[in-house]
């Protein structure tokens, strides 16, 4: 069993490094928040810190509220 974990935490850091190549830290934490996996889950895979995802899903939120905002701001218009 620790083998196959060891494994699978191998196959996410390999594919996270690849992501990384492609996609920015926040795009990646998106991502990955959409899978369920809590922050210290996200930092280990990005290999990062919690409270570096913990800042980046705050960032995110205030985002998607700004553009909600906005959104409804246009329609009222």
């Amino acid at each position: 069993m620790d083998d196959l974990l060891r494994q699978a935490k191998t196959t996410n850091r390999l594919l996270a490094a690849q992501l990384k190549s492609q996609m920015g830290q926040m795009d990646l934490v998106k991502l990955l928040a959409t899978t369920g996996l809590s922050a210290r889950e996200i930092a280990d895979v990005l290999d990062t810190t919690a409270p570096t995802v913990a800042v980046t899903l705050q960032r995110l939120r205030q985002k998607v509220k700004k553009t909600s905002q906005a959104r409804r701001g246009d329609a009222e218009a």
